[in-house]
């Protein structure tokens, strides 16, 4: 008798070790909060993506600059460190566009600026008033965005953010997409 119930007693635990990863992927997988972050991205997700119907719609993903101001000596520098996460992207360079967002109201850039900006192949774009107050993002300080090729914006940077945040993230979505 004592032989049968010390059976039964092995038989429960070895049921119990093989049966308990499978209940914790199962747990896990309806309560994924449990796990902690899961997020790999270093910008902040814009939720949900804000979409810029200004800019011309093909198949590139885009590096943006929202500069509210005028195009200073810090929005340079910023366009040359996006000028170089693009660069730093090898053959995929191709498949990401950099601009250059300006409100309506800032000075006309200069000519020989415009030149260097088509020879580096930096677009750029001037928003209306109107359009502005549609894209409540776009607030007083400048900041990065990455936007999608259908024109929405993904993910956004402070321009104090490290270029290897936002190359991460930029190969990334390249990667995945």
């Amino acid at each position: 008798m004592k032989m049968n119930k010390r059976n039964y007693m092995v038989l429960v635990v070895l049921a119990l070790i093989f049966m308990t990863p499978g209940l914790t992927a199962y747990l896990y997988y309806r309560h994924p909060q449990w796990l902690g972050t899961t997020t790999t991205n270093k910008g902040e997700l814009l939720q949900p993506a804000v979409l810029v119907p200004a800019m011309s719609s093909n198949n590139k993903w885009r590096l943006l600059l929202w500069s509210p101001g005028d195009c200073g000596v810090t929005c340079l520098n910023q366009l040359d460190k996006l000028a170089r996460i693009r660069l730093a992207l090898g053959r995929r360079l191709y498949g990401v566009e950099q601009w250059l967002i300006l409100a309506d109201n800032t000075k006309a850039l200069p000519e020989s600026l415009r030149n260097s900006f088509k020879e580096q192949d930096i677009h750029f774009l001037r928003l209306s008033q109107e359009q502005r107050q549609s894209l409540a993002i776009l607030k007083p300080e400048a900041r990065v965005f990455i936007a999608n090729p259908d024109n929405y914006l993904v993910l956004s940077y402070a321009l104090t953010a490290s270029s290897q945040d936002i190359f991460h993230d930029l190969k990334q979505l390249l990667s995945t997409a």
